[in-house]
């Protein structure tokens, strides 16, 4: 059993991340989840170790698989597993040598120093020593960061489905993505947002494609970003601002935006158009109140309902819908470089079980989309069994559907059924997304 001593103000950002990366590696536990719980009882960490409890965190989940791969062999033998913290902290310490650059005394230093923090005085020696090993081998990280830096299933499912671009896909998951803005375009013009932050010290671009997007050139806390409060702007990657606009909503329509959660989407669609019924649904309560305070943010309302899409006798009232967003439950393979746990926590038999539940919600929802409604799929993944091959299965299985082949728009890769953002387009993270029209036919 890993002794995980009780968080309180003392820590420092390197023992936070220590703490985070045992509940992601050694519990299953998502970063963001594990952050949020271990930062919420430091809460007077000032913003620079917040900040480097964080680079740390995710740096060592981004590089983990490089990292054990350089830890090996300096190894006599692998780590017990009651010793998964000394691991962790070997990792820590190799990922501020070779990635931050942190003085060598330092990084070795604070390793040694979270060693006797875990009361491991026994192995002090064994860290120094394999921190000063890998100075005195003068390792570089990066030629060996986009061949390995990945577990071996995802490399070979993205080598397979997209052989052309697969090195820049690979490469592009192991950058930091940006931060992006979404702007409410009713409430003020992105130029005039763009300009009121330059005041502020904060320097931004346009994004090339989508008119409601600003990407910042340095991440910033949405506590300095001025009329964030107000929901004049909400943070939001570019791809994901496009399910909005293929919604193509119009005024008196009922919008459906099933697995709702964090409420992203939702707010955007109140945005573009506000004269709509929205109903939002989620499985999860706590999940559904991040959707709440997002909508409160940006003072719009929704009927939101605590639901599986997969069930909607358990939540539907009957009314058919207009418009309908499944963004459905995926693998996130599109979103790696955000999120760079999912390396850690993604394992390849989740993919037939992921592509069996999105079939479920699309056979759920279907029924309750109105003849001549459209409803958008969409994914943050890059796998074309939870993309175009499922649309291609759906559309084989009904006949009262069309796919709109969206040849107008301007992003993404076209396939088959749908388009296809990769990782790093156009400073976007990767989306897949569909339109399909329901016609007035009746299925068999």
């Amino acid at each position: 059993m890993i002794s995980q001593p009780a968080v309180n103000r003392t820590y420092n950002p390197r023992q936070l991340a220590l703490h985070s990366l045992l509940l992601v590696i050694g519990k299953g536990r998502s970063l963001d989840d594990a952050l949020a719980n271990i930062l919420a009882k430091s809460p007077d960490l000032e913003g620079r170790d917040i900040a480097l409890c964080r680079e740390i965190a995710n740096g060592v989940c981004r590089y983990y698989y490089v990292l054990k791969h350089l830890l090996k062999p300096r190894l006599r033998k692998a780590f017990k597993s009651k010793d998964l913290d000394l691991e962790i902290i070997v990792l820590i310490g190799m990922y501020q040598l070779l990635m931050m650059r942190v003085d060598d005394h330092a990084a070795v230093n604070e390793s040694v120093k979270l060693t006797l923090r875990q009361k491991k005085s026994w192995a002090k020696g064994l860290v120094n020593g394999l921190l000063r090993q890998l100075i005195r081998d003068e390792v570089s990280i990066e030629a060996l960061a986009t061949d390995i830096s990945y577990p071996d299933w995802i490399s070979h499912k993205i080598r397979a489905d997209w052989p052309d671009h697969s090195t820049e896909i690979l490469q592009a998951g192991n950058q930091r993505a940006p931060m992006t803005l979404r702007v409410d375009l009713n409430q003020i013009t992105r130029e005039q947002q763009i300009e009121r932050m330059r005041e502020q010290g904060i320097t931004a671009d346009a994004h090339p494609l989508i008119e409601s997007a600003i990407v910042l050139d340095k991440p910033c806390p949405v506590s300095k970003i001025e009329g964030f409060e107000l929901g004049l702007v909400s943070v939001q990657d570019a791809a994901a601002q496009l399910a909005a606009e293929l919604l193509d909503c119009k005024p008196g329509m009922q919008v459906l935006d099933a697995c709702a959660a964090p409420g992203g989407k939702s707010a955007h669609i109140l945005q573009t158009c506000e004269a709509v019924t929205l109903v939002a649904i989620d499985k999860d309560e706590s999940r559904l109140a991040l959707i709440e305070q997002n909508l409160h943010r940006i003072d719009q309302q929704a009927h939101l309902k605590c639901g599986n899409a997969i069930q909607p006798d358990d939540w539907h009232d009957g009314v058919l819908f207009d418009r309908i967003l499944a963004d459905v439950p995926c693998s996130a393979s599109g979103v790696i470089r955000r999120h760079p746990d999912i390396k850690l926590l993604r394992r390849d038999d989740d993919i037939p079980n992921l592509v069996l539940q999105q079939r479920a919600i699309l056979l759920a929802l279907w029924p309750l989309l109105k003849p001549g409604g459209v409803m958008v799929y969409s994914t943050c993944s890059i796998f074309k069994d939870e993309n175009e091959q499922q649309i291609a299965w759906f559309i084989d299985n009904h006949k009262n559907c069309t796919v709109n082949r969206l040849n107008s728009v301007q992003w993404g890769h076209k396939r088959p059924f749908g388009r296809q953002i990769l990782p790093g387009q156009e400073c976007m993270d990767g989306f897949y997304y569909a339109k399909i029209h329901k016609t007035m036919m009746k299925t068999d």
